[in-house]
């Protein structure tokens, strides 16, 4: 546990109740993450065939890196007030990623922006 406000950092926690808690190793963690992203593609694949059909296998690769891309960048830090303020940047940066995405998708592309 951390001496300066004895919270256990997730790498702390130990295994089994009782037992000393020993951090994982940077190899260990980056397996777990890549563990998660595959189980999640594996989900969207089962539960949303039609989707991925569509979308191509490509698709399921990405959200499998996404994936572990962002667990790993969330255990970068164990300092609550960093990972507060890396929060509140996501759930931002989210909702204006998915406006602007929205405002291209909705406009006219019926016509040649592009005049000879």
């Amino acid at each position: 546990m951390s001496a300066k406000n004895d919270i256990a950092t997730p790498a702390q926690v130990p295994a089994i109740p009782g037992s000393e808690p020993s951090p994982f190793s940077p190899d260990l963690v980056k397996e777990i993450a890549m563990d998660i992203g595959k189980a999640v593609a594996a989900h969207i694949e089962t539960m949303y065939p039609a989707a991925v059909a569509a979308a191509g296998k490509n698709m399921l690769l990405s959200v499998r890196n996404c994936t572990h891309n962002e667990i790993m960048a969330a255990l970068e830090t164990t300092d609550e007030d960093a990972i507060r303020r890396r929060l509140a940047e996501r759930k931002l940066h989210r909702r204006r990623s998915k406006a602007a995405w929205k405002k291209i998708r909705d406009q006219d592309v019926s016509s040649d922006p592009v005049e000879d």
